[in-house]
């Protein structure tokens, strides 16, 4: 284990404490005056001791898209775990077995193929698995169509392993909105569309008691739509800089730096920092912006991280030589926090500039 003391042994994941707090205590502010569950998702921090601050601060349970992430998480003391992700195969299934000796568990689906796999394991258990049926709300990645929603609940039905008590999407379609205003609309719409359809199955005699939704960019508008009973943002503990170009964030929130050393200026273009895509990750930005590259320098909005390797970060500038020094130190708001998070092992504590300890990762690389 890092000792506290060096996380200037760079890269290295910096959380600046008060603007974290600020965030998680804005966040149930957010969700009790709209009078709805926050259940945040964890694979944005994979941590212990973050989930279980969340918890202290009034949210109801967490979200993890993986087996792995809720095993560590149930370790840890939670009982209240939603997997938004599909379960497939039995090698899942016996640890989701085993997972729920240890706590509540909900699962999300969009096929009667994945809930038969449940439903089966639930007779085996001698109880009924929670599940709720995913909504394709306009990200078209998994779900089923809003008009397709009652056809598909039917189908489930007669599972008896399983019991549907709700429905759920994220619409992660509103980071490619060019402005606030455009995730603004998306959550209203999306907001409408999921209180519609439980709508149309609680008339088709289904007890759907939850309206589960989630995304950091639209979870201050969707939380006040009327009908809506979950919110189940990520990022916004750390935000990061699509929150920023969307309009959600700005630097001043950003609570998770990447700590990056210059180790080469080899020309007076271009200067090279020990990051590279094993710690930043390869993820551009997502909304549509003029800003381009692998993260934002704070303090060198002029200097673009324009190419990474393994190892290596490639930085464009005029004046290179001039700008910096090689064994300086520059932190780096990532384009995407989530999976930088996962490519590490510890992140560190700093208040006013002062390391006050460390929080390990436990469930990172916890995948599958």
């Amino acid at each position: 284990m890092q000792s506290q003391l060096d996380y200037r042994d760079t890269p290295s994941l910096l959380i600046d404490v008060e603007k974290m707090e600020r965030t998680l205590k804005e966040m149930a502010t957010v969700a009790a005056d709209a009078g709805v569950a926050l259940r945040p998702h964890v694979k944005t921090h994979k941590c212990t001791a973050l989930a279980l601050r969340q918890l202290e601060l009034g949210a109801r349970g967490i979200t993890v898209a993986k087996i792995g992430e809720a095993e560590v998480m149930a370790h840890a003391g939670i009982r209240d775990i939603r997997i938004a992700y599909p379960v497939v195969g039995e090698y899942k299934l016996k640890r989701l077995a085993k997972l729920m000796e240890r706590a509540e568990v909900s699962v999300s689906l969009d096929s009667v193929e994945v809930a038969r796999g449940l439903s089966d394991l639930g007779r085996r258990l001698g109880r009924r698995i929670p599940i709720l049926l995913k909504i394709n709300a306009g990200l078209n990645r998994t779900g089923v169509l809003p008009e397709d929603a009652v056809t598909a609940a039917r189908a489930l039905e007669s599972l008896p392993g399983v019991q549907l008590v709700g429905i759920l999407t994220h619409e992660g379609q509103a980071l490619k909105e060019p402005s606030r205003d455009g995730a603004k609309q998306v959550a209203l719409r999306v907001g409408a569309i999921m209180v519609e359809t439980a709508q149309r199955l609680r008339q088709a005699g289904f007890g759907i008691e939850e309206v589960s939704v989630g995304s950091t960019p639209t979870v201050r508008d969707i939380a006040r739509v009327p009908g809506v009973t979950e919110i189940r943002p990520g990022t916004y503990i750390f935000n990061d800089f699509n929150e920023v170009t969307l309009g959600v964030a700005s630097e001043e929130t950003c609570a998770l730096t990447v700590l990056a050393t210059i180790i080469s200026i080899p020309a007076d273009d271009r200067a090279v920092l020990d990051a590279g895509a094993k710690t930043l990750s390869s993820d551009l930005l997502s909304p549509p912006s003029a800003r381009k590259g692998y993260g934002y320098i704070k303090g060198y909005p002029d200097i673009t991280i324009a190419r990474l390797n393994e190892e290596h970060g490639i930085l464009t500038l005029q004046n290179a030589k001039s700008t910096l020094k090689i064994g300086q130190q520059v932190e780096i708001i990532p384009n995407h926090v989530c999976p930088v998070v996962n490519l590490a092992d510890v992140m560190y504590l700093m208040r006013n500039g002062v390391c006050e300890g460390q929080l390990e990762i436990l469930a990172a690389g916890k995948n599958r």
